[in-house]
């Protein structure tokens, strides 16, 4: 008898986790970045509803966003959220400011319902006939909830405007 349950229950095991669908990487990576590029079009559109669909609104949700002369953390939906949406966001937003966002070199871990992200980015904005761009890294955590994938965690590091080693000025 006991052979019996415990076969019934190794039988019962192997049943459920074989049931498990295999992830489709390329669908998934294509999802995830649709899921950013979304989230970056609707920061810059000042669409604030669709930029907030792309986030899980939870306490753990954090930004990190560092470069040369500064970086802000904010941890939780309603500090996020009030970064994005604040005046110190990083660019004044206006509607002669032409901005573009280009992402390159994705590198991915994504699991069936949480992805890693890392990518290269360059962020160029143009006002008139002043251009500046900001290179940087993005690293982001998304969580996968009811089929659609969610930033819960981004990070911004930026890897341009830091003086080189023949405009850097030492102090004695």
């Amino acid at each position: 008898m006991r052979y019996t349950i415990l076969l019934i229950l190794v039988m019962a095991a192997v049943s459920f986790t074989g049931c498990e669908q295999p992830i489709d990487y390329e669908k998934e990576r294509t999802a995830i970045i649709a899921v950013m590029e979304k989230e970056t079009q609707t920061y810059i559109d000042r669409d604030f509803e669709g930029m907030f669909s792309t986030h899980v609104q939870v306490s753990l949700n954090m930004r990190l966003s560092a470069g040369a002369d500064s970086y802000v953390f904010a941890e939780g939906w309603e500090e996020v959220s009030k970064h994005m949406m604040g005046d110190e966001t990083e660019d004044d937003l206006g509607p002669d400011l032409h901005i573009t966002v280009e992402r390159t070199n994705y590198r991915m871990k994504i699991y069936p319902s949480s992805a890693f992200v890392v990518c290269d980015q360059k962020w160029t904005s143009q006002y008139e006939d002043d251009i500046f761009e900001i290179n940087s890294i993005q690293v982001r955590f998304l969580e996968k909830i009811e089929d659609e994938w969610k930033i819960s965690f981004v990070s911004f590091i930026g890897t341009s405007g830091y003086p080189d080693e023949e405009t850097e000025v030492l102090f004695d």
